[in-house]
C-alpha cells in the first residue's frame, strides 16, 4: 500500500466507481465469508452516505468505516472488523494529510486497541498494518519528536517487524522501510531512525548475554528470534544507512555493525552457520548489493566501512569450509568494492574531501587491500586441499580486487610505497611456486585483471608476470600435461590488448626467424593476437575511456607485413621444391599475419596521420593484383582483398566517428569525450585518409566491375552464376561507401560519368557482338556490377545532397536518360536493376526537372510491358506509384492518361506471388487514390455515372467497352469507377484483383466517400457474388468484411437482406470452402446490427448456423462478465476499429496500415469460442480427431464428469444442472453381433437366401443414407490422408488397394480405431484395447499367406476355416 503525501485528488465519482470498489462490489454472492462481508458493509456504508445525502468521497467513507471500527473496538465481531479494516486499507491512502494529522488521536485511538485485541486475526491485523504507515508518513516532525503517541505506534510497528507468523512480519517490515524512507518534511533525516537502531541493538544485546548460558531448548528460540531480527535488519538496513551519515546515528550505527560481527563468536559453540550466513546477508545489504532495485543507495562514510572489514577480517570462518568461506569472501568483495568508490571520489574530488578522507585513501586503504589480499591469494591459493567452490569464489573476488580496487594513488606512488608491487609480486610466486599448481587456473585469472589494470597505465610492472605466464606456454610438456590451457589463453589475450603489439613483442619476442638463437621460437602467437582482437580493449572503473587503442600502424607496416612477404616467399620456394608440409607451413604464417590486419584497424591505431602512407603499398598491392600473381607458387593462393578492405573501412569508419564527437565537444560545455590532442591526431589521421580516397576507391570500383572469367567454369547459370560473383563483392560495398564517405565530389561526380559511359559503351558492345555466348555473359554480369555501384554511388553526389543545384548537364539527369533506354532490354536480371535505380533517381530529381512524360510513355509502352518480368514487377510498380506522385496536381490531362493505363497492371500485380510486390500495388493503388482525391473536383451523387446500370452492365457478360474518359474529371469517385471498371475483365484473375483493390481503397478512403458511393460499391460487388469461379467469391466475401467495418450501420441496411442472401449461398457448398468464412462474417453482421435483426433475413435451413453463433456469443459474454464484472464488456467492436482506422491516418506507416487492413480482411475472424471449429466433421470423426490423453492425463482429468447439453446453454446457477451432470465416464455403445439371437440366447445363422435379401434390403436402406464423404476421402480415386503436421498427402493406386484390403478389418476396429484418415496417424493396437497376441490369434488370421494370396495350411494345426466354438456360454446353457 503506498501512502501518499499531498492532498487527495480523487472525485467522488472516480473514487465509487474506482476498480477496487467494483471488485469489492461483485462479491456480494460470494461463497467465501469474509468477501461476501466487505460486499456487504460496503454497501451498508453507501447506503448510509446517501441516505444523508453526502457525495460518496473518500473522506465520506473513511469517516463511516472509523464509525463503524470505534464501535467494534471492544468485544465487537471479528467478521465485521476485518471488513471493515480492508475497506479501510483501501480508503485511507486517498485521506488527505491535513485530515491525518487533525485526527491523528482519534485514528490511534480506534487502531490500536483493534491490534490488541484482534491479534489472531493475521489478514485484520496486517491491514492494520497499512493504515498505520499512512497515518505515520502524514505526521510532521513535531509530532514525531513530541508525542508519545507517535512513538508508541511506531513501537508497535517494530514489534511485529519480528512477530512469529511470516505474513504479518513481511508487512510490518514493507510498513518500516516506506515510514522511514519518507521522512518529515524538511529534515532529511528520520526522528525514529535512532529508535529503530536501539530496538536492533537491544535484541542483539539479549541474545549475546543469554545464548552462552541458556539450554539446549532456550537456545533454539533464542536463535530463532534472533533470526526474525536478522531477517528484520536486512530489509532496514539499506534505509538506516542512508541516513548513517548524519551525527545522531553514526556512532550507533557503527555500535550495531561491530555487535552484529560479534555474533557469531558468541554462537560458534552451537554450530549453527545459518545464523552466521544471515548477518553475512545482513551486511551485504549494508554495502549496497540489490539496493539499486528499490533506488535506494547505502551512504556510508570510509570509517565505518573501514571498520567493517576489519571486524570481518576477524571472524574469518574455517578456511575449507565450503558453506561459510564462499559467502565471507564475496562480502569482502563487495565491501571492498563499496570503499573503492568512495577512495575514488575522494581521489576525483581532492578539495571537497576531508583531511581524513584524503589521508585514508592515500596511505590506510593501500595497506588494508594489499593485507587481505596476502591473506586470501596465499592461504587459499597455496593450499593442496581447499575444495574448488572456495577457489573459484577467490578467483573471482580477487579478480574483482584486481579490476576494480587499485585507486589512482596506488598505481601513481608505486616508487614510494610497495603495496601494489606486494601485489604483484604474490601473483609472480603464485605463478613460479610449485605449492600453488592446484590452482594456477585461478591465478591467471586474477593475473587476466591486473593485465587489464595496469598494461595500459604502468606496463613496465607487468613484464615479470607476462614471462612467468610464457614459461608455461613454452615448456615442451606444455600441450600433454598443462591443465589450464584456456585460463592461460585468456590472460594473454588480456596482455596482448592491454600492452599492444609492441610492447607485447618487446617482453616476449616471436622469433619466428630465428633472430634470436638463444630464446624459443613462438610462431603459435600468431593465431593468439588473431583471437586476441575479439576481445575488447581494457577500461579502467573511474578512469575515461583512451579514444585511440595500443596498437600502432608503424609495428603493422615495419615488422608484420614485411615478415608476411617473407614467409610467403619461402612457402613459394618451398613448394617449388617439393617441401609441401614446410610450404604450408609459412603459407599458415603469412595467412594469419594478413588475418591480423582487420584486428589492428579495428582498435583505431593513434599514428595513421604520419605511418598509413606506410602501409599503403601492402594494401595496393593486394587490391590490384589477383591473388595468384601477388604470391604466386602456393599451395592455395588465399585471397586477402577481404581483409584490407574491412582494415580501411575500420580506419575510416572509426577516425569519422571520433572527429565527429570532438566537434560534438567544442560545440558542448564541459569536459568533453575526446581530449585536445587527440582530436588533434584523428584530424591529421582523416585527412590522410582523405588524401588517399581517391586512389583506393577507383582501384576497389574496377574490381567491383571486374568479373573472373574463371567464374563461368563453375556448374551454375543465370541467377545462380550472378549470385557467385555478388558474393564475391559483398566485401568491396561496404568498403567504397566508407571511402565515398570522405573522398572529394568532384572525383565522385567525374568518376560517377565515367560510369556511366563505360555503361552505355558496354550495351552498345553486346549489340554488336555475335555468337560469343561466354562473352555475352561476361558482359551481362559487368552490367549488372555497373548499375549496382552506380546505385552505390549516387547518394553521394552532390546534387542527390543539395536537389537546388541540379541543372541541364547533371549526371543524375544524364543517368535517367540512359536508364529509359534500358526499359525495353529483355533480361529481367537488367529489368530489376534498372527499375531499382529508376526508383532512386526519380526520388532524387525535382519534379521541374523529371521529363516525365518521357517516362510515362517509356512504362507505357508495349515493348516494355511485353518484357516486363515478374521478378521486376515489386520496383516497377513503385516506379509507377512514385511517377504518380510526381505528377502536378494542376496537369490533370496528364494524369488522367496516366491512371487508367497503369491500374489495370497495378491491380493485376496484387495477385502476383511475392507478397512484397502484393504490398507495393497495394501501397500504388493508394496512393494514386490520394492523387486523384487532392486534384480532384467533388460531384454530386447523382453525377457522370451510375454504378447501378454499371453493375448490371458487368454481369451482362456483353463486350461492351465502356469509355468514361471523354467526361472524366480527377476526383476520387472517377478512381473508384476506373478500379470497378476491372470488374468487367475476362478472366477471373483480374476480376478478383478488382474486388481486392476496392477492399483496400474502401479502407483506406471510407471516411471521406460519400454515403451514395459506398451503397452502390457494395450493391456492385453483391452482383459478383452470384459467380461460380472461387478466386472471385473470395475476394467479394474479403470485401464484405471490410464493409462491415469500416462502412457505418445506416449504409449497410439497406444491403443487408442481399449480403445475408448472397452469403449463405456459398454456406452450402457441399465442399464447405467458404464454411467459416461466411460464420465470421454472420458474427461480424450482428455485431454490427443485431442478432434479431441477421436472424430475421436468415431462411429456417439456415437457422442452425445462427443459433451456433448465438450460444458462441453468450459463451463469450460470460467469460467476459466473469472476467471484468462489467454488464457492458461486450462493446461495438468493429465500430472502434473503424475509428481506430480512419483516426490519425496521416501519422501512421505504410507498415501499420497494411497490419490493420490484413486485419480486418483475414486476421481475427472470429473473436468467439473455437469450440465449433468441429461443425463441419461428422460427429462419429470428432472423438478420434481431439488429442489423445496420456495415463496422467486420464488419472489427473476432469473431464470424467460429462455435461448433456439441449440447444440451451448449460445454467450452472440453475439448480436443475445437477440433473445433467454425471460423475461417470461416458460408455461407447458397443457394436451388435453380426448373428442374429433367439428368446434363448442362441446364436441364430441365416440362409444363403435369406442373406442375400438381407443384403438387398440393407443396400436399399443405404442408398436412402446421404452421401459419405468421409468414406469417399479414403476410397475415391482422389483418396488422400493427413500427414502428422496436417498435410494433406493423396494415397498412390497402390496405397489404395492395400487399403481396400484391410477394409472389413478397419471396419471391425471402428472408423477411427486405428487411425483411417482425419489426420491421424496409424494408432497402435494396445490403444484400442488389442494386444499383438491377440491379433495374431484372431479367428482365420493365422492362416493367411506372407507373399501369396489365399490361405495356408500349417502342419500339424486344423484345416484352414474358421471354427467358432458354440459351448453353452454361447448358446445359454442349452445344448
Amino acid at each position: 500500500m503506498a501512502a501518499t503525501g499531498e492532498s487527495n485528488t480523487d472525485t467522488s465519482e472516480d473514487f465509487s466507481t474506482s476498480e477496487q470498489l467494483q471488485k469489492i462490489r461483485a462479491q456480494t454472492n460470494s461463497g467465501l465469508e469474509n468477501q461476501r462481508q466487505c460486499a456487504i458493509i460496503l454497501t451498508a456504508v453507501e447506503e448510509t452516505i446517501k441516505e444523508q445525502h453526502e457525495a460518496l468521497t473518500p473522506l465520506a467513507y473513511f469517516g463511516a468505516l472509523m464509525t463503524i471500527l470505534d464501535q467494534q473496538k471492544e468485544g465487537g465481531e471479528e467478521s465485521i472488523v476485518a471488513a471493515a479494516m480492508h475497506l479501510l486499507g483501501v480508503v485511507a491512502p486517498r485521506i488527505p494529510v491535513a485530515v491525518l494529522r487533525v485526527k491523528f488521536t482519534d485514528i490511534s485511538d480506534t487502531l490500536v486497541p483493534l491490534l490488541e485485541n484482534f491479534q489472531e486475526n493475521q489478514a485484520l491485523v496486517r491491514n492494520v498494518l497499512g493504515c498505520l504507515e499512512v497515518l505515520l508518513v502524514a505526521q510532521d516532525t513535531a509530532r514525531w519528536t513530541t508525542d508519545m503517541a507517535c512513538k508508541k505506534l511506531y513501537q508497535a510497528l517494530l514489534i511485529m517487524s519480528v512477530d512469529g507468523r511470516p505474513k504479518v512480519r513481511r508487512r510490518a517490515h514493507e510498513v518500516v522501510r516506506r515510514v522511514l524512507s519518507r521522512p518529515p518534511p524538511p529534515s532529511a533525516h528520520h526522528p525514529a531512525t535512532s529508535t529503530t537502531i536501539e530496538f536492533a541493538l537491544k535484541a542483539l544485546n539479549e541474545y549475546s548475554e543469554t545464548v552462552a548460558n541458556a539450554s539446549a531448548k532456550d537456545r533454539k528460540e533464542l536463535e530463532q528470534q534472533i533470526l526474525h531480527v536478522l531477517v528484520f535488519l536486512k530489509a532496514a538496513l539499506p534505509v538506516l544507512a542512508v541516513q548513517g551519515a548524519h551525527d545522531r546515528t553514526r556512532n550507533k550505527l557503527r555500535a550495531l555493525c561491530e555487535l552484529l560481527l560479534r555474533l557469531p563468536v558468541r554462537s560458534s559453540g552451537s554450530g549453527n552457520t545459518v545464523l552466521t550466513q544471515w548477518i553475512f546477508q545482513v551486511l551485504d545489504a549494508l554495502f549496497g548489493a540489490g539496493a539499486a532495485e528499490d533506488g535506494i543507495f547505502a551512504h556510508l562514510d570510509l570509517a565505518l566501512l573501514d571498520s567493517v572489514i576489519r571486524s570481518l577480517l576477524e571472524i574469518r570462518p574455517y578456511q575449507n569450509d565450503a558453506t561459510l568461506i564462499p559467502a565471507w569472501l564475496d562480502l569482502i568483495g563487495r565491501g571492498f568494492s563499496r570503499l573503492a568508490e568512495l577512495v575514488r571520489k575522494a581521489e576525483v574530488d581532492a578539495e571537497e574531501a576531508l583531511a581524513s578522507e584524503r589521508e585514508y585513501a592515500v596511505n590506510e586503504y593501500p595497506k588494508l587491500l594489499t593485507s587481505v589480499f596476502e591473506s586470501s591469494f596465499v592461504g587459499i591459493f597455496s593450499q593442496a586441499t581447499t575444495k574448488p567452490v572456495i577457489t573459484a569464489k577467490a578467483a573471482a573476488v580477487l579478480a574483482a580486487m584486481m579490476r576494480d580496487c587499485i585507486s589512482v594513488s596506488m598505481v601513481q606512488r608505486v616508487d614510494q610505497d610497495a603495496y601494489l608491487l606486494q601485489i604483484i609480486n604474490t601473483i609472480n610466486t603464485g605463478l613460479t611456486d610449485i605449492k600453488y599448481r592446484a590452482a594456477w587456473g585461478a591465478v591467471l585469472n586474477v593475473a587476466e585483471q591486473l593485465f587489464d589494470r595496469l598494461g595500459p597505465a604502468m606496463p613496465e610492472l607487468i613484464r615479470a608476470t607476462l614471462v612467468h605466464i610464457m614459461a608455461f606456454r613454452d615448456d615442451q610438456a606444455y600441450g600433454e600435461s598443462f591443465p589450464f590451457k584456456d585460463e592461460l589463453e585468456i590472460a594473454l589475450h588480456a596482455a596482448v590488448q592491454s600492452l599492444g603489439l609492441t610492447t607485447f613483442t618487446e617482453y616476449v619476442p616471436l622469433n619466428i626467424e630465428n633472430e634470436r638463437p638463444g630464446e624459443p621460437r613462438r610462431p603459435y602467437l600468431l593465431s593468439t593476437f588473431v583471437q586476441a582482437f575479439n576481445r575488447p580493449l581494457p577500461s579502467t572503473i573511474g578512469q575515461p575511456e583512451n579514444v585511440f587503442g595500443p596498437h600502432t600502424l608503424e609495428y603493422l607496416a615495419k615488422v608484420l607485413l614485411p615478415l608476411a612477404n617473407r614467409v610467403m616467399e619461402k612457402s613459394g620456394s618451398s613448394n617449388l621444391g617439393g617441401r609441401q608440409v614446410e610450404a604450408k607451413l609459412f603459407e599458415t604464417l603469412g595467412t594469419q599475419i594478413w588475418a591480423m590486419v582487420p584486428g589492428i584497424c579495428s582498435t583505431l591505431p593513434r599514428d595513421v596521420g604520419y605511418m598509413f602512407k606506410m602501409v599503403v603499398p601492402y594494401f595496393g598491392r593486394i587490391l590490384q593484383t589477383s591473388p595468384e600473381e601477388v604470391y604466386p607458387n602456393l599451395l592455395t593462393h588465399p585471397d586477402f582483398r577481404p581483409a584490407v578492405c574491412d582494415a580501411l573501412e575500420s580506419l575510416i569508419d572509426g577516425y569519422r566517428s571520433v572527429v565527429k564527437q570532438s566537434e560534438k565537444d567544442e560545440d558542448s560545455e564541459g569536459n568533453g569525450v575526446v581530449n585536445p590532442e587527440d582530436a588533434r591526431l584523428a584530424e591529421a589521421g582523416l585527412q590522410t585518409l582523405q588524401s588517399n580516397a581517391t586512389t583506393f576507391l577507383s582501384v576497389l570500383c574496377n574490381n567491383y566491375t571486374t568479373v573472373d572469367p574463371s567464374i563461368l567454369g563453375q556448374k551454375a547459370k543465370g541467377q545462380a552464376l550472378q549470385g557467385l560473383h555478388e558474393r564475391e563483392n559483398q566485401h568491396y560495398e561496404r568498403t567504397i561507401k566508407s571511402l565515398l564517405s570522405v573522398a572529394d565530389e568532384t572525383a565522385v561526380v567525374n568518376y560517377f560519368m565515367n560510369l556511366v559511359s563505360t555503361l552505355l559503351q558496354s550495351q552498345s558492345e553486346e549489340q554488336e557482338a555475335d555468337g560469343d555466348v561466354a562473352a555475352a555473359q561476361l558482359g551481362r554480369l559487368r552490367d549488372y556490377a555497373m548499375l549496382d555501384l552506380l546505385l552505390i554511388l549516387l547518394p553521394f553526389l552532390p546534387d542527390a545532397k543539395d536537389p537546388f543545384i541540379i541543372n541541364a548537364e547533371s549526371p543524375l539527369l544524364l543517368f535517367f536518360k540512359v536508364l529509359t533506354g534500358q526499359l525495353r532490354d529483355a533480361d529481367s536480371t537488367l529489368q530489376k536493376r534498372t527499375y531499382k535505380c529508376l526508383n532512386h533517381v526519380v526520388a532524387l530529381i525535382p519534379s521541374e526537372h523529371l521529363n516525365l512524360q518521357e517516362l510515362i510513355d517509356r512504362l507505357v509502352d508495349p515493348a516494355v510491358l511485353a518484357n516486363s518480368s515478374s521478378g521486376s514487377k515489386k520496383a516497377r510498380i513503385q516506379l509507377i506509384q512514385l511517377v504518380a506522385e510526381a505528377i502536378p496536381v494542376k496537369d490533370k490531362t496528364m494524369l488522367l492518361g496516366f491512371v487508367p493505363v497503369a491500374l489495370s497492371e497495378v491491380m493485376l500485380a496484387t495477385k502476383e506471388a511475392s507478397e512484397k510486390a502484393r504490398n507495393a500495388a497495394y501501397d500504388c493503388l493508394v496512393a494514386m487514390g490520394h492523387k486523384m482525391h487532392r486534384g480532384g473536383v467533388q460531384q454530386d451523387v447523382d453525377g457522370t455515372f451510375n454504378l447501378a446500370s454499371l453493375s448490371k452492365s458487368l454481369m451482362s457478360n456483353e463486350d461492351e467497352e465502356m469509355d468514361y474518359a471523354q467526361e472524366a474529371e480527377v476526383s476520387l469517385r472517377e478512381y473508384f469507377m476506373m478500379v470497378i471498371a476491372g470488374l468487367a475483365g475476362e478472366t477471373s484473375t483480374m476480376q478478383s484483383a478488382a474486388i481486392a483493390s476496392l477492399s483496400r481503397l474502401l479502407f483506406e478512403f471510407a471516411g471521406v466517400l460519400d454515403a451514395e458511393l459506398c451503397k452502390e460499391l457494395v450493391s456492385t460487388v453483391m452482383y459478383v457474388m452470384a459467380s461460380r469461379n472461387r478466386e472471385v467469391v473470395k475476394a467479394a466475401l474479403g470485401f464484405i468484411k471490410v464493409a462491415i467495418v469500416m462502412l457505418k450501420q445506416e449504409v449497410l441496411e439497406d444491403e443487408l437482406e442481399n449480403i445475408i442472401v448472397s452469403i449463405l449461398n456459398h454456406s452450402r457448398d457441399h465442399k464447405s470452402h467458404f464454411r467459416a468464412k461466411v460464420r465470421h462474417i454472420f458474427e461480424r453482421l450482428v455485431r454490427k446490427f443485431s442478432f434479431e435483426a441477421v436472424e430475421g433475413f436468415v431462411p429456417e435451413t439456415d437457422k442452425k448456423l445462427m443459433n451456433n453463433i448465438r450460444k458462441r456469443r453468450e459463451r463469450l459474454k460470460k467469460r467476459k462478465l466473469a472476467a471484468k464484472q462489467n454488464a457492458d464488456a461486450e462493446s461495438d467492436d468493429e465500430l472502434e476499429t473503424s475509428k481506430r482506422a480512419l483516426a490519425g491516418r496521416g501519422t501512421q506507416t505504410s507498415e501499420a496500415v497494411r497490419k490493420q487492413f490484413e486485419d480486418a480482411l483475414y486476421g481475427s475472424e472470429s473473436e468467439l469460442d473455437d469450440d465449433s471449429d468441429e461443425d463441419g466433421i461428422p460427429e462419429q470423426f470428432r472423438e478420434a480427431l481431439r488429442p489423445r490423453l496420456t495415463k496422467a492425463d486420464k488419472a489427473n482429468a476432469a473431464a470424467n464428469t460429462m455435461i448433456r447439453e439441449s440447444d440451451d446453454v448449460a445454467d450452472f446457477l440453475d439448480s436443475r444442472i445437477v440433473g445433467a451432470v454425471t460423475g461417470v465416464q461416458r460408455r461407447l455403445k458397443k457394436k451388435g453381433s453380426d448373428f442374429k439371437n433367439s428368446e434363448d440366447g442362441r446364436m441364430v445363422i441365416d440362409s444363403d437366401s435369406e442373406a442375400e435379401d438381407n443384403g438387398e434390403a440393407q443396400m436399399t436402406d443405404a442408398n436412402q443414407v446421404p452421401e459419405d464423404h468421409y468414406k469417399a476421402s479414403l476410397n475415391s480415386d482422389v483418396a488422400f490422408t493427413r500427414t502428422a503436421d496436417g498435410r494433406v498427402r493423396f494415397l498412390t493406386p497402390a496405397q489404395k488397394r492395400k487399403r481396400e484390403e484391410d477394409e472389413e478389418t478397419a471396419e471391425t476396429k471402428g472408423s477411427t480405431g486405428l487411425g483411417l484418415g482425419w489426420g491421424q496417424k496409424k494408432r497402435d493396437a494396445r490403444e484400442v484395447g488389442l494386444k499383438k497376441n491377440e491379433v495374431e490369434k484372431m479367428l482365420g488370421r493365422q492362416f493367411k499367406a506372407k507373399r501369396a494370396k489365399g490361405d495356408v495350411k500349417k502342419t500339424g494345426g486344423p484345416d484352414p476355416y474358421a471354427y467358432i466354438p458354440l459351448t453353452s456360454k454361447v448358446v445359454g446353457g442349452q445344448k
